[in-house]
């Protein structure tokens, strides 16, 4: 900080130790001055029109800047934090700041704010208090009247302010450990990689052996306070210089920089103390060991913090979950078995689409989960999931080869070969006579950018008689981020084809409204996280209804995945949510039985009444 400010600052702003701590729990959250966060503009908006204000945003105070990831009114996404409304907010004492008239203020009257037209006089501000208890920054809102707000409206403020801190925290954090998620882990890895002058990097994958058992055994409260042990052992462990996350359920994750010996060291140190027992209020005393898989790479490293993260979880799935101590193991020992993989995969795509699953690398086939208007009683659409029929793996999920297929050219010729088993599958149902419904499939933002993509899908359409109506291609908010001068004139493309157009995932993001109102679409699909247990939790359920604001903003139907409890049900119920997708009503289906199912509504026959929820279920999971 600048010495020559220190006279613009509140005291409260000058412990050192304090301003470490809080700039501390800022990174956290993986904002960047650049990107916009579609629920906390909408927040902001609400904030304004509640008040009747004229401009506001929200505010982060970090280092000699203020953040404004959200702000209506106003240009910047930036200012310096010396002489700044949300310096002194910050550094008051309560939960309220006002200012009646800054233009007779000392502190605030030589802000361009102020002395600039439209020349704003009343200031509102909310200090926004994380999880820890350290303060990040501020809810705020200005006027151009002097005056001050009323206690039903400062209430009001303080109220949304909750709901912003929650956005924080569920966007960016884990629930229970408080600790970065995925993405933000990713994204702090992937500026260290850039930014990094030391000499060599470590990222770890940490899979926790024997939680399961703990959870089932002692229950839910007890497992959840086993994981904050464990990330408070992991983060004491790796210090602030650096990273660590935890990517959900028992996963964590963690990117060391410095010197390998040293290193080397440090994951010694890291065996012993996720090793050590813990005690448990409802348990006794309790150990854990972990598998956990580590990759190398000196400095500069020109990959993606995604790529090091593959490679550590590769090399711990790889550790028998049977060994009963915490073990390591590199990444470099499972290349061979990564490439053999590899192999088969394009074995399985080479197999002709009609020969069966006794080709001898298997074949990749589209399973269907269906989604239902539980209101209207009826099937409404399915997504088309892809899964690897393999001879001697079984069944094996779309998360253990996708990535893999990602990386090595290969997404694009699993993407089509799922289309045109859709395209095939529908064809014969429509021959049969079927009620046949629009399918969805969530291609990768390579394949939807790939140059054949149009080519073979009007080739597909022609081949089999398809119209475009009936399938729906999902765009998710970060393809709509990264490359939205792409993917608008491709949307263009596939509308004009009749196809539907579908936003992926909403919620999970960093895009913001203006990317999503760039090209027509015609169905929000709302992310789990926010749908799953959002009957027991306030904050989950205050950022449904904001995501649907911004649907019945957009105008666009409403799609909630990842429905599994009754009590989720009753509660879209009350709110109008009707269209839902999720293992509550089907799990993914074959194709066979997909036409079981499509031949049960034909036999009921176009005029029976609609299906109970009982009905539905039992139709769909027989």
């Amino acid at each position: 900080m600048d010495v020559s400010t220190l006279e613009e600052l509140p005291p409260s702003c000058l412990d050192g130790e304090t301003e470490q701590r809080r700039l501390a729990e800022v990174s956290r959250y993986a904002m960047t001055q650049d990107r916009s966060d579609p629920n906390l503009d909408y927040i902001t908006e609400l904030a304004i029109r509640s008040v009747g204000a004229d401009i506001g945003g929200i505010s982060i105070v970090y280092q000699s800047q203020i953040w404004l990831p959200s702000r209506v009114g106003m240009e910047e996404r930036h200012v310096p934090r010396s002489g700044s409304f949300c310096t002194w907010a910050v550094g008051a004492e309560g939960d309220w700041f006002e200012v009646a008239d800054a233009s007779s203020d000392p502190r605030f009257r030589t802000n361009p704010l102020v002395t600039h037209a439209p020349h704003y006089r009343h200031y509102a501000a909310v200090p926004l208090s994380g999880a820890r208890g350290y303060l990040l920054g501020t809810l705020w809102v200005m006027r151009r009247e002097a005056g001050s707000f009323s206690p039903d409206q400062a209430m009001l403020l303080k109220g949304m302010a909750r709901l912003v801190v929650d956005t924080l925290e569920l966007r960016y954090c884990n629930d229970i450990t408080g600790m970065s998620n995925r993405n933000v882990f990713l994204h702090h890895l992937q500026l260290g990689l850039e930014q990094t002058r030391l000499p060599h990097v470590m990222a770890g994958y940490i899979d926790l052996i024997g939680f399961r058992q703990l959870n089932e055994v002692f229950g839910r409260n007890a497992g959840n306070q086993a994981l904050r042990i464990v990330g408070e052992r992991l983060t004491e462990w790796a210090g602030a210089s650096n990273l660590v996350g935890h990517l959900g359920g028992d996963k964590f994750a963690f990117a060391l920089f410095g010197d390998r010996a040293a290193q080397a060291v440090s994951l010694e140190r890291l065996k012993n103390e996720l090793s050590a027992p813990f005690t448990l209020e409802q348990g006794g005393t309790q150990a854990l060991h972990a598998r956990i898989g580590v990759e190398h790479h000196d400095t500069p490293y020109l990959g993606s913090a995604a790529s090091l993260l593959d490679a550590a979880e590769t090399a711990a799935s790889s550790i028998s979950s049977a060994m009963l101590r915490t073990t390591v193991k590199e990444y470099g020992f499972e290349l061979l078995a990564r490439s053999h993989m590899v192999f088969e995969l394009q074995g399985a795509l080479d197999t002709a689409p009609a020969a069966g699953a006794t080709a001898q690398h298997g074949e990749l086939v589209a399973h269907y989960q269906p989604q239902v208007d539980y209101a209207q009683g009826r099937l409404i659409g399915m997504e088309a999931l892809v899964r690897w029929r393999h001879p001697s793996r079984g069944l094996v999920a779309p998360g253990s080869f996708i990535p893999l297929a990602e990386s090595t050219d290969k997404i694009y010729d699993i993407d089509l070969r799922v289309l045109t088993q859709v395209c095939r599958d529908m064809r014969s149902w429509l021959d049969a006579g079927l009620p046949v419904v629009p399918v969805s499939l969530n291609f990768s933002r390579r394949s939807l950018l790939h140059a054949d993509l149009l080519g073979d899908l009007k080739r597909l359409l022609h081949t089999y008689r398809i119209r475009g109506e009936l399938l729906e291609f999902e765009v998710t908010e970060s393809q709509l981020l990264e490359t939205l001068e792409l993917v608008s004139p491709r949307v263009a493309q596939l509308r004009a084809l009749g196809v539907r157009i579908a936003v992926d995932d909403f919620g999970t993001g960093y895009s913001n409204l203006d990317a999503i109102n760039s090209f027509p679409f015609d169905r929000l699909k709302v992310d789990r996280q926010f749908v799953h247990g959002v009957a027991g939790s306030e904050r989950v359920a205050g950022l449904f209804r904001l995501i649907q604001g911004i649907a019945e903003l957009f105008s666009a139907e409403l799609l909630c995945e990842g429905l599994e409890h009754e009590a989720d049900l009753a509660w879209l119920a009350e709110r109008g949510a009707t269209r839902v997708q999720g293992w509550y009503f089907s799990a993914a289906r074959t194709s066979e039985e997909i036409v079981a199912i499509l031949a049960a509504l034909r036999a009921r026959g176009s005029g029976a009444a609609p299906l109970t929820i009982p009905e539905l279920r039992a139709l769909l999971q027989s």
